[in-house]
């Protein structure tokens, strides 16, 4: 690229080539909006510009404004001018990896306005493919042999220079630095010595140790090259909290590329961020009014206490007095780190896995936490004399305080928006990662076995109920409870004897523990290989689900996608048997205006219904809100596919990953006990007549209209499945039957629990570690976060909120549709213990440092609590919403001498 091609630009010569609205076809940048659009132009001038002049920008924008969106922005301004630019991208994890590669391709459908075939051709598709490699030798491999423009990488690569069985050896960090440089001056060789053209790093707050002794720091200055020998020309860093626990840590950062003393001698981070950076906070559009996270955070405190739990309270009140002696022992001045105490989380009773991998944890600390707990050696010696007297494991209060609030009491009979039932919860401690994960799905079968139990209408509810619950809500005890029944032998009379089963190859081992903390009633709607095989359940379920039964029509989309009913079903000739869902699906194929004609096997027999039959989709349409109509309409106007899509979504989660299953379950049990016609057909109709006045308030209608609402996002934003490839199942659904699950560092395809997470159905809760705690979105559904094990820093409990805290999320649409709303971040604590000092002296400390952070402006903030400190009213220091509060951005964009550069 010639120099002068680096000239400064303005927004509006941004917005010419880019759209950051794309509910409006005609945006334009306007300097007097304060809207996000306008400020992600601005951005990206802002950063070009600081590129132009000193070669290294760094993006620190607070968490949920479009980092990426404004990165990606520079990069297509970079192949605007020089097409065949080489571009790298370094995140912390593949996962993270490939949401850029999913936000670069919905940018390039959706925002970029330009008809530039060196960017991307006439369907909007990339000429440039985003190369994703894990190992730093795959990607110096494929940058010899493809020469291709655009590649990313892990953070976690940098990691990984050593092999596992190596790493006990001395000189690690020698070792992987030598590496890195090794592959540095291989990729130079190719390149050519400009390098990349630019290296774009996020989450760059992962290298602001780097003088400390890991082997990432030491790779990363060879990998990154120094002085004159850089490996790319420019650098984007992009980061929301780049003082994450220091002042420090921005001339750190930033001493990878330039040298920081060259702007500040003395390494001021005011001086340095006023040079490189521009920082703006959060504003997102309301109900005629913008809002700062400020005007809508509510923080809440919740004491657990020992209320007719005297053991539990002895127990506590034992390991309190010996932590106290313990630390006093060790001279340690009443001072201990926050969240660094395993029984403020967990009586330490489940198993432990590895510590959290180098990958996920941005400080070598945070890695080592859970292994080095101070008090880790006492709680497993008074957790084992607790078991030996009183034959079980202690109670921990804070389960039953947190547990509470994650489940609804009423699951099936209190109509609510299903946004509600969505929570994010952190732990520190990786026992209560799996604790809390059992004890809210335990508490959840309570509420659907409840709800099987009264369909069912035995005599005494409450003592099968209680007897039920004694087996574990065993298959077995089932059986024999509705084996008394018409309805099992009915119910599987269509069925092969060879239906598929779930289970799967995975060792039994993992199946066995996964199983301990899964829910027992959803696993009843799954046919199993061995045992008891087949329960009610799983065969009602295989009703809804095979295309063999009509009942399968029941989930399917109307004949228009609106409220049209079907007339005809197949019969398969050679084997005598009828297909009603295919049948459906070839008429809703039919209707496509660009859909070839279908061809029929000369096996399949076209019959009609004695009269047409109706769908649950088109008894609920006219029960959608109008823009749900709409939307439908829509959809199928522009690409009938999207809906047919959309349906095999909906179904999936319906009868996999949901509540959904155990109403239908219910519904078709208690119509059941009072059918008495054979005949399929009057059957069918007998049931939906039965359930019409049970939709308006039902779970099916919810999840239907959150399925329309959200399912554009959800396709564009959060999965790879594109939204018009209706031919893809939607496997990561079934995969999530459980209410709630763990994310942690042990925890294998979290793409699964992300997809679910940010759709209406399960989890509802999820429970993480620091594997979540950065560069996942997760804020379609949900805007209640849980802190059950507290954050090392205000910079780690600002990323936590910020997976839920984003533009285009719950929070954004609730302020948008009533002009306020709260995000509800909760602090569970046990109540007159070390844990309530523990919190108390976290939150006022916070609230201290909360305007320092936003500006970037802090010093230090000490991990160590001091017990001698006075904690008295820190209630008072809580967050509640305050609709005055208007903080002032503290390094705005810049575009003093900018011109609009020749296109």
């Amino acid at each position: 690229m010639k120099p002068d091609n680096w000239k400064a630009i303005t927004p509006q010569a941004v917005a010419e080539k880019m759209s950051f609205d794309a509910s409006q076809d005609n945006w334009q940048y306007d300097a007097q909006e304060s809207s996000m659009a306008a400020r992600q132009a601005e951005g990206v001038a802002g950063l070009w510009n600081i590129l132009a002049k000193r070669r290294l920008a760094l993006l620190a924008d607070e968490v949920g404004m479009g980092k990426t969106f404004q990165a990606i922005g520079v990069m297509l301004q970079l192949w605007h001018k020089k097409p065949d630019a080489k571009i790298l991208i370094l995140a912390p994890n593949k996962d993270i990896c490939l949401h850029w590669k999913r936000e670069y391709k919905t940018f390039l459908l959706h925002h970029y306005r330009v008809k530039n075939s060196k960017i991307c051709n006439a369907q909007r598709e990339p000429v440039h493919e985003a190369r994703i490699f894990t190992r730093l030798s795959e990607l110096e491999q494929d940058i010899r042999e493809s020469r291709g423009n655009f590649y990313l990488t892990t953070i976690h690569s940098l990691s990984g220079l050593v092999p596992e069985w190596e790493k006990k050896e001395q000189n690690m960090q020698e070792r992987a630095a030598r590496q890195a440089g090794k592959i540095h001056t291989q990729i130079k060789a190719t390149l050519g010595e400009q390098g990349f053209d630019l290296i774009i790093i996020d989450e760059a707050h992962y290298f602001r140790n780097r003088d400390g002794k890991s082997q990432r720091a030491a790779a990363a200055k060879r990998f990154f090259g120094e002085d004159d020998n850089r490996l790319g020309q420019r650098t984007l860093l992009l980061t929301a909290t780049p003082n994450h626990s220091s002042s420090r840590n921005v001339a750190d950062i930033l001493r990878y590329f330039v040298d920081p003393g060259a702007i500040s001698p003395d390494g001021d981070a005011k001086t340095l961020l006023k040079t490189f950076a521009i920082r703006r906070l959060r504003q997102m559009q309301g109900k005629g009014v913008t809002n700062n996270k400020y005007n809508y955070r509510h923080e809440q405190a919740t004491a657990a206490d020992f209320t007719d739990n005297p053991d539990a309270e002895l127990f506590f009140a034992l390991y309190q007095r010996e932590l106290v002696k313990t630390l006093g022992a060790k001279g340690e001045r009443r001072q201990f780190q926050y969240g660094y105490l395993e029984g403020f989380e967990s009586t330490g009773i489940v198993a432990k896995e590895d510590s959290e991998s180098g990958e996920e944890n941005s400080d070598d600390m945070a890695k080592d936490a859970f292994h080095q707990a101070p008090d880790t050696r006492l709680l497993a010696e008074l957790t084992q004399a607790f078991q030996d007297i009183y034959h079980r494991f202690p109670d921990h209060p804070k389960y039953g305080a947190l547990v509470k609030q994650c489940v609804p009491e009423q699951l099936f009979t209190a109509p609510r928006p299903l946004y509600c039932d969505k929570h994010l919860v952190f732990v520190r401690r990786i026992p209560s990662v799996r604790e809390i994960t059992q004890r809210i799905n335990a508490e959840y079968d309570e509420l659907m076995a409840q709800e099987i139990i009264a369909a069912w209408g035995v005599e005494s509810p409450d003592e099968t109920l209680k007897a039920w619950r004694k087996s574990g809500w065993s298959r077995k005890y089932f059986n024999r409870l509705t084996q008394a029944a018409q309805v099992l032998q009915e119910a599987s009379e269509f069925l092969d004897d060879d239906a598929e089963s779930s289970d799967d190859e995975e060792s039994n081992e993992r199946k066995q523990n996964e199983l301990k903390l899964s829910s027992k009633i959803a696993d009843l709607f799954v046919v199993k290989k061995s045992g008891e095989k087949r329960t009610d359940c799983t065969n009602v379920s295989q009703r809804f689900r095979r295309a063999e039964s009509l009942f399968s029509l029941f989930l399917e989309p109307a004949a228009d996608y609106c409220c049209a009913q079907y007339a005809t079903y197949y019969r398969l000739t050679d084997r005598q048997r009828d297909n009603f869902g295919d049948a459906a699906r070839d008429v809703r194929l039919q209707t496509w205006p660009t859909v070839q004609p279908l061809a029929r096997s000369e096996k399949v027999q076209e019959n009609r219904y004695e009269q047409p039959l109706q769908t649950a989709w088109g008894m609920m349409f006219p029960l959608l809100p109008v823009h749900c109509r709409q939307q439908l309409r829509d959809w199928q106007a522009s690409n009938p596919a999207i809906v047919e899509n959309l349906a095999n979504y909906l179904k999936t989660g319906y009868l996999f990953a949901s509540p959904v299953m155990i109403e239908l379950y219910c519904w078709f049990i208690r119509f059941s006990r009072q059918s008495t016609t054979s005949d399929v057909q009057k059957r069918y109709r007998d049931f939906t007549a039965s359930i019409a006045d049970k939709l308006p308030e039902s779970l099916l209608l919810r999840y239907f209209i959150n399925g329309i609402e959200t399912f554009e996002a959800m396709c564009e934003k959060i999965t790879d499945h594109p939204l018009a490839d209706w031919k893809t199942p939607w496997r990561e659904l079934t995969s999530l039957s459980s209410p709630a699950w763990y994310a942690s560092g042990q925890t294998d395809n979290r793409q699964r629990l992300i997809l679910g997470f940010n759709s209406p159905f399960y989890p509802n809760v999820l429970v993480a570690t620091s594997v979540f705690q950065e560069g996942v979105n997760l804020h379609l559904q949900c805007n209640q976060v849980h802190h059950y094990g507290i954050a090392w820093t205000p910079g780690d409990n600002e990323q936590r909120v910020g997976r839920v805290d984003r533009l285009f999320g719950r929070v954004n649409h609730l302020l948008k549709a009533h002009g306020t709303t709260e995000l509800r971040i909760h602090y569970p604590y046990l109540a007159q213990s070390l844990d309530q000092d523990q919190l108390a002296a976290f939150i006022q400390h916070k609230r201290n440092f909360e305007a320092k952070l936003d500006a970037c402006d802090f010093d230090q903030f000490s991990r160590e609590i001091n017990l001698n400190d006075e904690t008295g009213g820190w209630e008072a220091a809580l967050r509640k919403p305050q609709a005055d509060l208007k903080p002032v951005d503290p390094y705005p964009a810049a575009f003093a001498g900018a011109t609009d550069p020749a296109k």
